[in-house]
């Protein structure tokens, strides 16, 4: 199998989909307002759930679609969310009051899942040597769509409304299933027998995935609670400028952009060490340049800072897949990455509400504090739980080479 085709296949996929999704962030608080939702706090409620809603119904089907892959594989898995995510985000177009709308997004989460599963799949294929290098150049396409989607979506919303945006969103989705199916090679399935049968109780039985489940946890919370409430901070530091939205996304997507530089050379060079080795490091590196971010008070201070971070963060997701990936028995993979799927999803949920509840009680840059002190935290764990491992396997090697040599003495 051509692995490094399959990454370039993938990369523009999670490209366009990435792209498809973020087209409608602009623009979403502007089309609840056009329904009638006008009040300003009802509207910002409004605003929260529609956009997190998702994140609740993915986190629900995850597992299930993790039973899916094992069956039938992860490429027939990319086929489901693309065909379900394509459709019912062009139904979006046709929604005409917030419930609606509601419910759509809620429905796609049930089929969502493209970009984790594209992770997944590369998992699969790509020979264990390289896999850090092929899932950080991989993240890199989800990153550049996320970055240009919002883009996309606002300029085509100013030229021909809200609502054609939906329809391009699910053609764009939709066009990625071209490529998933006549140049992806299928992924290799180990075959369910009743003395080999999969099962989430042996998911759970692996202590280092439990860890690196937690870990992927901890690492969405502390990212999306900053990324939510990057607006508000920016504001705190320069007012209410005329160019408030230009200056606060570019303090989100200063960070992708560095994203995009550092992680195809942090996971090669984690392929090379040792990605138990590499993830600790990542983030506590992480954790310190965030924590800087506390004191700023000038916004080209704030750039530098979620810069430096950006680099290192670029290497965390790539590093967790391959250490998932290497920790996974072949026959449970699908119910594995569904597990982390759902981690990630729980994590994407949870992190805006704790940024927004953390920033209330204390202050808006109190934020920092926390994604810097979580990242930490994780890094911490991950870093004792690798220990550890590695301390048990060296002692059991030890011990097997001391037997063979009193068997060899007698």
């Amino acid at each position: 199998m051509n692995w490094k085709r399959s990454v370039r296949v993938l990369w523009l996929c999670n490209f366009m989909v990435s792209a498809g999704m973020t087209m409608v962030i602009p623009f979403l608080a502007l089309l609840l307002w056009d329904m009638g939702v006008t009040e300003h706090r009802t509207l910002s409620v409004w605003t929260g759930f529609v956009f997190s809603i998702t994140f609740l119904s993915a986190a629900i089907m995850a597992p299930i679609w993790g039973v899916f892959a094992d069956k039938y594989g992860q490429r027939a898995n990319l086929i489901r969310a693309g065909i379900g995510m394509g459709l019912i985000t062009g139904c979006m177009a046709f929604a005409h009051s917030p419930m609606a709308l509601l419910a759509l997004r809620f429905l796609v989460g049930f089929f969502s899942g493209f970009i984790t599963v594209s992770f997944s799949y590369l998992a699969r294929v790509v020979p264990k040597e390289h896999s850090g290098e092929a899932l950080g150049t991989l993240q890199t396409g989800g990153i550049a769509g996320n970055i240009i989607g919002p883009l996309i979506g606002g300029a085509l919303s100013d030229l021909f409304g809200f609502r054609p945006v939906f329809l391009v969103t699910g053609l764009c989705i939709l066009l990625t299933l071209l490529p998933v199916i006549f140049w992806l090679e299928k992924d290799p399935v180990a075959p369910q027998t009743k003395e080999n049968q999969a099962s989430f109780k042996d998911v759970f039985a692996h202590r280092p995935l439990i860890i690196l489940f937690i870990a992927t946890f901890l690492v969405q919370i502390a990212i999306l609670g900053v990324n939510s409430m990057m607006t508000i901070f920016v504001q705190s530091l320069i007012g209410n400028t005329s160019n408030l939205a230009l200056l606060s996304g570019l303090a989100s997507s200063i960070t992708g952009i560095a994203t995009i530089i550092g992680a195809p050379y942090l996971g090669k060079l984690g392929d090379r060490i040792g990605q138990a080795k590499m993830l600790p490091i990542l983030l506590v590196l992480s954790g310190l340049f965030a924590l800087p971010q506390v004191w700023t008070d000038n916004i080209y201070e704030l750039y530098v800072w979620r810069f430096l971070q950006g680099l290192v963060v670029g290497g965390v997701w790539p590093s967790i897949q391959a250490l998932i990936n290497v920790n996974s028995p072949r026959r449970i993979q699908g119910r594995v990455f569904g597990v982390t799927a759902s981690s990630r999803f729980l994590g994407n949920l949870t992190g805006p509400t704790a940024a927004g509840a953390i920033a209330g009680a204390f202050s808006i840059s109190s934020i920092f504090t926390l994604s810097g002190l979580l990242l930490i935290a994780t890094g911490a764990l991950v870093g004792y739980a690798t220990h550890d491992r590695a301390w048990r396997e060296e002692m059991k090697e030890k011990i097997a080479a001391w037997t063979h040599r009193l068997h060899s003495r007698h």
